[in-house]
């Protein structure tokens, strides 16, 4: 459950119950795509090479998601494995399929899709819509449909297909 009050600074405000659903980091994701929504980039600070600025991971990730643009961010909180229970990026490829970029064999790897998806968040690719789910933005559809989805196939093995 997120906290209704997102302008809320107090950093002791997260209940334990909230912090098992990961809420301060979907909170902060949320927080970047409101502030892109609210403050755009500058015309200067917008005419920055995105693909320079961003990293395969966040390129991969809207690569996956460039035909529907629909991303949430999950985590399996039953898992006995720590890293299973990782927040990570899961992308609706195609209508009720689903690519979750998570390898409890490699954390490594799992937290540099979230850190992609920061990115994205941060360049107003991403908006937030209500708790963990999000989506692509105008300019976020814009910039995935120029990117060739074959340079991205080694780094989207990455991910597994899931059914939920």
């Amino acid at each position: 459950m997120l906290l209704r009050n997102l302008n809320n600074t107090d950093a002791s405000a997260a209940s334990w119950e909230d912090l098992a659903y990961g809420a301060p980091t979907i909170i902060g994701f949320a927080e970047l795509c409101r502030q892109r929504i609210s403050s755009p980039l500058s015309h200067i600070a917008a005419e920055f090479d995105l693909n320079h600025e961003l990293s395969m991971e966040a390129k991969t990730i809207l690569a996956a998601a460039a035909d529907r643009g629909t991303i949430d961010i999950r985590a399996n909180r039953d898992s006995f494995n720590s890293a299973e229970r990782f927040l990570a990026v899961c992308v609706e490829y195609e209508l009720e399929k689903r690519l979750l970029f998570l390898q409890k064999e490699n954390p490594e790897q799992t937290v540099k899709f979230l850190e992609g998806f920061r990115q994205l968040c941060l360049h107003g690719l991403v908006l937030h819509h209500l708790q963990r789910d999000f989506s692509l933005s105008a300019s976020g559809f814009v910039f995935a449909g120029s990117l060739n989805k074959d340079d991205f196939a080694a780094s989207l093995s990455f991910a597994s297909e899931i059914d939920h």
